[in-house]
């Protein structure tokens, strides 16, 4: 079983969903202020709805802490915390995984397999290479235990679990000060019976991560990593969203999760693995809504932050994946499949050993942050690159107050620059090639690398950089528009606001294609799964999503596609035909060999209205609001943002200014003013 994302274990729905359920109905029935806070590892951004229409803050993130910053936004912008439907994309769980900072997790599972977690697959990132360097160990062997009993492959008990397990399991963690335990059982996910005898012998006090409430899927490996990784970061997530709401006391928290939906934070505490792509995730989003409203269903999404960038492919809708990785270990949940380098506009350049100049993936972070921010950094940046080339203009002010130090850029240019024989202005433009280098490679992995044609998208940029590389990255990918979305700066924490509140749930069920009682045998498991989430929504109105999981007999990995609009004796065709199609767009080539069904996934969408965007006015003087020279096109026209009507044109150079991110239009580039506001451009 998969937890709906509303609430606590299933031995508390009824109550915790009654309460959550009158919560919603005030939140869909009353004039509320909607705040989207999307934590990131440079800046924290913030998205405020309410009935004066948005506002856009940003403030620099505060590591050690997430909720400070959240806490000093919340302030500065002059909200009452306790009026607050407070949407959040979190990163706490995702740096506890990268730094290895969770907490000490018991690993259960049968007797046999200990080492299931420090075997893993065995795969190789390069396949060539004779002396692989392999990771720090996630867990140590003393951290396992195995335990006598098993279920077999037709979900039968094969042998009885140990009358003493719970004993010794209770042991184990009273000795030895663990703080959460993960059971992940061999075909846990065909019957559950094991695992949920030993949950019941623990005491409540202790965090419990079982594999088939997490990922009720085969593969144990994978089921494994992910129940422990749920396990080893839960604890972290739920002192910390505790703080947060207790400190705050908003009227509701919701946090989004990797598949692009939101849940209660009580849910998150005790789900934790499904917030690692959480800010991410809110880009996607967003993304997605714009997609809509401007017509463009055919998306490559760049967003660019202080300390890295994610990349995506919406065709029509995004795309999802359960091979995500997090750290090197695998977090098979359903997730927005996005793809992430470490190129931001914190990443530092420095010189290797053969001379030649590299930028990231190390990034300058919040603190000491770029040269330019004159917080103590003394090595130079992306950032202090576009300040130095006048993409960013000198009298700009990050988030509307931090004036940046265009002097000290060029000291740390000059200096990195004579290294390599350059004049600042020249290296710092060599910084910007490279890193637009790197993040068009980015680009090209989930577009070229999986069959698309990027000439065929339209370029979505968004985060407190991508305005500044969007239209060279165009360019190099043979792309002619450009999407610059409303709250480009803070695009994330507005996603974070259009989220759906949704579960997802999934089943694994092998079945060939061509068996006659595969069709009923599918719609029976979607009718258990349904019958689940409602269950668990006590009533909330649902609207479902049905995908399944299809490969080749005798292929290892499958794909995931939706399910046709057909019925009866016409699916099974329908269903083969629309795998083909996928799998050619994947793998260049169809096979003639029997299609089986692996896993079932449904989700589950909370029904409500959307998130509509105020229309801008179409009418209005438009003046230039400064000039400034620009490292080789020479002086051109600041524009600000919120001055710019609907319908308003222009052709590049020109620099358009908001407080949260600034747009470089290049010659050869035209723009023009969206209904809503959305900068459209043009490669003329």
């Amino acid at each position: 079983m998969q937890h709906f994302y509303l609430s606590g274990r299933a031995v508390n729905y009824v109550e915790r969903i009654r309460i959550l359920r009158a919560r919603l109905y005030r939140l869909l029935k009353s004039p509320a202020m909607f705040l989207g806070v999307d934590t990131g590892g440079t800046f924290t951004d913030f998205v405020c709805f309410d009935a004066g229409g948005l506002r856009f803050h940003k403030v620099l993130s505060t590591p050690d802490d997430p909720s400070r910053a959240i806490g000093q936004g919340i302030r500065e912008l002059g909200l009452n915390a306790a009026a607050l439907h407070l949407v959040h994309g979190s990163t706490v769980a995702t740096n506890a995984i990268l730094e290895r900072k969770g907490v000490r997790t018991l690993f259960v599972t049968n007797k046999g397999l200990e080492d299931l977690l420090t075997i893993g697959r065995q795969t190789r990132p390069k396949l060539y290479d004779l002396t692989p360097k392999t990771g720090a160990a996630w867990i140590g062997r003393d951290d396992c235990l195995g335990i006598e009993g098993r279920i077999d492959a037709n979900g039968r008990e094969n042998t009885p679990l140990a009358p003493e397990s719970g004993d010794i399991l209770r042991r184990k963690l009273a000795s030895e000060g663990y703080e959460a335990v993960a059971i992940c059982l061999l075909f846990s996910f065909l019957n559950p019976d094991h695992e949920r005898r030993l949950a019941e012998a623990l005491s409540d006090d202790l965090f419990v991560s079982l594999s088939h409430e997490v990922l009720s899927e085969y593969r144990e490996y994978e089921r494994g990593a992910t129940t422990f990784l749920n396990a080893y970061v839960g604890p972290l997530v739920q002192r910390y969203l505790r703080r947060l709401q207790r400190e705050l006391a908003p009227k509701h928290l919701f946090v989004m999760h990797s598949a692009g939906g939101v849940m209660t934070s009580e849910a998150a505490g005790e789900q934790a693995v499904r917030l690692v792509l959480s800010g991410p995730a809110g880009g996607l989003v967003a993304a997605r809504e714009i997609g809509r409203q401007t017509g463009e269903t055919k998306l490559l999404t760049f967003d660019m932050g202080g300390t890295s960038t994610d990349v995506a492919l919406i065709d029509g809708t995004p795309a999802k994946t359960t091979e995500g990785k997090v750290a090197g270990i695998p977090v098979a949940l359903a997730m927005l499949d996005i793809h992430t380098i470490g190129a931001g506009g914190g990443s530092m350049a420095w010189i290797d050993d053969a001379g030649l100049p590299q930028v990231g993936p190390e990034s300058a972070g919040a603190r000491p942050g770029p040269v330019c921010y004159g917080l103590g950094g003394e090595i130079p940046t992306v950032t202090d690159a576009n300040l130095l080339l006048g993409r960013i203009p000198p009298t700009a002010r990050l988030g509307g107050t931090m004036a940046l130090d265009r002097e000290a850029a060029h000291k740390a240019f000059t200096s990195y620059g004579a290294t390599l024989g350059l004049g600042p202005e020249h290296a710092a433009e060599a910084v910007l090639r490279i890193a637009e280098e790197h993040m068009a490679g980015a680009l090209r992995v989930v577009s070229v690398e999986r069959g698309f044609d990027p000439a065929d998208f339209a370029l979505l940029c968004f985060g407190g950089a991508g305005g500044l590389h969007a239209c060279s990255l165009a360019e190099k990918l043979g792309m002619d528009r450009v999407i610059f979305p409303l709250a480009s700066g803070a695009f994330s924490a507005l996603g974070m606001l259009a989220g759906r509140q949704q579960g997802e749930f999934s089943r694994t069920r092998r079945m060939a294609l061509a068996d006659a009682s595969t069709v009923s045998a599918l719609s029976e498991l979607f009718a258990e799964l349904e019958r689940e989430a409602e269950t668990h929504a006590q009533g909330l109105p649902l609207a479902f999503e049905r995908r399944v999981d299809v490969r080749y007999s005798g292929q290892g990995f499958s794909i995931t596609i939706d399910i046709p609009d057909a019925s009866g004796e016409s699916l099974p065709s329908a269903l083969a035909e629309r795998f083909e199609e996928a799998h050619l767009q994947a793998y260049g080539h169809a096979l003639e060999r029997p299609i089986e069904l692996m896993t079932a996934r449904l989700t589950a969408i909370v029904e409500r209205q959307a998130l509509a965007l105020p229309a801008l006015a179409s009418r209005g003087t438009v003046r230039e609001t400064g000039r400034s020279e620009v490292f080789g096109a020479g002086t051109v026209p600041h524009y600000r943002r919120d001055a710019l009507p609907a319908g308003f044109a222009c052709k590049g150079p020109a620099l358009v200014i908001e407080d949260t991110s600034t747009l470089w239009l290049p010659e050869d580039w035209c723009l023009n003013v969206h209904t809503y506001g959305h900068l459209m451009l043009e490669r003329e």
